[in-house]
């Protein structure tokens, strides 16, 4: 393996910690002047970011993993879902994918990304107690359903804090729901369909099973579901570069082909699995706010105001 390959590795494997340069040319096993002449190479092509850290030593990062914004880059992290088509098509930053709304939410709230698109109930969980995310655009409503599983059980898969669990909560009765079991990923729940009365889950995976199945909007009507949201420091730190993003955004149509290469569908797999949306790129106050009391979400009217403070911008 050549050494710009082993470096790589070695940065990817340190996820948001990085390492020092002195730890990379130890891990790597190759001199500090050949080391040194990677990193350069990297950062010309910002592949990598590295920061001074205590005196002369240096910390280096991946560029996708560096865990604070960087002027002049934006990094969006988006879920598994086919609901995401219309938001990257106008998006030429880096792309995170996550497999769950807390992990996605949470590192929107760390700045380890600048902006999410997660359930909207998940960021109104984080963003009412970290106080520094702020909703700028709607993306969807509706788009997942229970697909049930072999078992008679009343236990349901879904993934914490998502839109999903709250979406069972709401339908429990109709489907006979007795007990959650809380999976990281999709995938992890579809392996598990054997053992679970059914799970709550989004496009295009809803689509793609060849089981019984119920869409959510069937049994309550039309819902929200995710919303784009920034972090305020991400936010400071490249508010141009924000605001012409989400005006490509606000023009923007679905673009099957790019979601399902970032994401690992196949193209028509998001193409059948797009008629499930409808797209809804403005932030309908009132109407969120409805679902969460529908949710039985008790938050003041006052709490959550300063999460739609920038949704004009």
């Amino acid at each position: 393996m050549r050494v710009v390959e082993r470096v790589l590795a070695e940065l990817r494997k340190s996820k948001e910690r990085g390492l020092l340069q002195s730890e990379l040319v130890r891990k790597v096993g190759a001199s500090k002047s050949t080391v040194s002449e990677v990193l350069s190479e990297l950062e010309k092509k910002g592949v990598i970011v590295r920061e001074q850290e205590g005196g002369k030593s240096l910390r280096v990062w991946l560029t996708e993993l560096y865990p604070k914004p960087i002027k002049g880059k934006l990094k969006l992290g988006i879920l598994k879902s086919s609901e995401y088509a219309c938001l990257l098509s106008g998006f030429s930053g880096i792309v995170k994918v996550y497999n769950n709304a807390m992990d996605l939410t949470r590192d929107l709230v760390l700045g380890r990304v600048d902006l999410a698109a997660s359930p909207f109930v998940t960021q109104v969980m984080f963003g009412v107690m970290m106080k520094n995310i702020r909703i700028v655009r709607g993306v969807a409503y509706n788009g997942s359903g229970v697909v049930f599983g072999d078992e008679k059980n009343g236990i349901f898969g879904s993934s914490e804090l998502s839109a999903m669990e709250i979406m069972l909560r709401l339908v429990k009765d109709e489907i006979g729901l007795k007990k959650f079991r809380y999976f990281s990923s999709p995938e992890e729940m579809i392996s598990s369909l054997n053992s679970l009365n059914g799970v709550g889950i989004w496009e295009p995976y809803f689509s793609s099973l060849n089981r019984d199945k119920v869409f959510f909007k069937d049994i309550i009507g039309d819902h929200p579901c995710c919303t784009l949201a920034v972090n305020v420091e991400s936010f400071e730190e490249n508010k141009d570069l924000i605001k012409d993003f989400l005006a490509e955004y606000d023009k923007a149509k679905p673009d099957p082909e790019k979601l399902a290469e970032i994401c690992g569908f196949s193209k028509e797999e998001v193409e059948k699995s797009l008629k499930s949306y409808t797209f809804v790129k403005e932030v309908r106050e009132d109407e969120l706010l409805d679902f969460l009391k529908l949710a039985k979400i008790e938050i003041s009217r006052e709490s959550l105001e300063p999460l739609f403070e920038l949704q004009n911008f």
